[in-house]
């Protein structure tokens, strides 16, 4: 794959979001905002687990596996997500890469009480507010794709409308950067999303670098209960899986087979 694959998804999702902004006004969103039902709280949610928890995910493709088409049926894979002991779900909204559509936020809150997180490539504030009116619960923020100007503003939006941010990095100078902005939920993402490639040893690197009270989501390239329970790190609060629960017979006992394996530490 030439280039970078972050860059270029950026630059799609400029194009993207100008789009979005003349389907629909700031002042609809606002409006949709205050009919809303309250966020449910998603840091809270992880927290009430005993060991880790599984979020689990939700997209019908991946860059760079043209091979790997699943057939999802919504209800069925919520379910299984919430009956297996999964505290949250995940989205993948971006439509060109994963398959994902923002309305199926919605779609998912009908069928489940846990908290949905939306994963995509938040460039603008936007898509904060068009998240809220999505009936987002938690935002993540790419740390490598906003500067240093961009991700403090987004995390206050984003809390400022009482989602949670969840902010994403995958390198040390950017956990370091978030770190001293307070940010208190992070996911380590295995994957470098410049290339596409998955190093292992990148939750277990980082995650020993934040402090105790940070909560670390470990995300990419999971797949077995022993894998996760593998995870060395304390620091390790959850764990976010899609390809491997998606692709598994039974979704819900792979749940409850990683949150057996994780007690037992």
């Amino acid at each position: 794959m030439a280039g970078s694959f972050l860059k270029r998804v950026v630059k799609e999702k400029q194009l993207e979001v100008e789009r979005a902004k003349k389907r629909t006004s700031m002042e609809k969103l606002l409006h949709t905002m205050l009919t809303l039902p309250p966020v449910r709280n998603f840091r809270e949610a992880l927290y009430r687990a005993q060991r880790i928890s599984v979020i689990g995910e939700v997209k019908k493709k991946v860059p760079g596996s043209s091979s790997w088409k699943p057939r999802i049926q919504l209800p069925k894979i919520i379910k299984a997500y919430e009956q297996g002991g999964a505290m949250a779900i995940s989205l993948v909204t971006d439509e060109k890469h994963f398959g994902g559509k923002l309305a199926q936020i919605a779609e998912i809150k009908k069928l489940t009480s846990l908290p949905v997180l939306r994963k995509d490539f938040i460039i603008d504030t936007y898509q904060i507010y068009e998240s809220r009116a999505a009936q987002v619960d938690a935002l993540l923020l790419i740390a490598e794709t906003l500067n240093k100007k961009e991700l403090p503003r987004m995390i206050e939006v984003t809390a400022g409308l009482g989602m949670t941010p969840v902010v994403e990095v995958h390198t040390v100078p950017d956990l370091k950067r978030v770190l001293r902005l307070g940010a208190d939920v992070i996911l380590i993402n295995n994957r470098d999303l410049n290339t596409l490639k998955i190093n292992m040893q990148t939750v277990e690197r980082l995650a020993k670098l934040a402090p105790r009270d940070i909560m670390i989501i470990a995300a990419s390239g999971y797949k077995s209960a022993e894998e996760v329970a593998g995870i060395s790190s304390d620091r390790v609060r959850a764990v976010l899986m899609g390809r491997a629960l998606i692709s598994h017979k039974q979704p819900e006992s792979f749940i409850q087979e990683i949150i057996t394996q994780a007690e037992k530490l």
